[in-house]
């Protein structure tokens, strides 16, 4: 009779933590990936080299701690000149603002630079606008 209980016993944990296991790759695996955004491009003149993005993040709850971190990690990334965030409380999105030379870096580079915080558990880029300057020119 003992035997038969710590079977039972035995087969209880082994259905208890596969459960587990399956629920912890269902919470984890629905996690937004950082390919899964929109991307809108912009021409229009200008005399920059530099590209510029709009990045909407979903997560940041303030301009100091999230935005200041959002700002230092998209710094660090090659080819990026210049980061700025805008942050108001009641906006349904935030966004980073990137200058960058997009000759050193696509804008899937400033992507996972946000999506690499906190093993991607804070924030994630909803949608990206580019915007790329060119010369005016005329025609003769």
């Amino acid at each position: 009779m003992q035997k038969e209980f710590t079977l039972v016993q035995i087969k209880r944990h082994i259905v208890f933590t596969f459960g587990l296991w399956v629920l912890a790759m269902g919470l984890t695996g629905c996690s937004e990936s950082a390919d899964s955004y929109e991307v809108t491009e912009r021409h229009t003149n200008g005399t920059s080299v530099m590209t510029m993005a709009r990045l909407d993040v979903s997560g940041m709850m303030c301009l100091h701690a999230c935005g200041g971190k959002i700002k230092k990690e998209l710094l660090k990334v090659n080819g990026v000149a210049n980061a700025t965030i805008e942050f108001e409380e009641d906006r349904a999105l935030n966004y980073a603002k990137v200058e960058y030379d997009e000759r050193v870096v696509e804008v899937n580079g400033l992507v996972e630079a946000i999506a690499g915080i906190a093993d991607g558990k804070l924030y994630a880029v909803q949608a990206v606008e580019v915007t790329h300057f060119a010369k005016r020119t005329e025609l003769n």
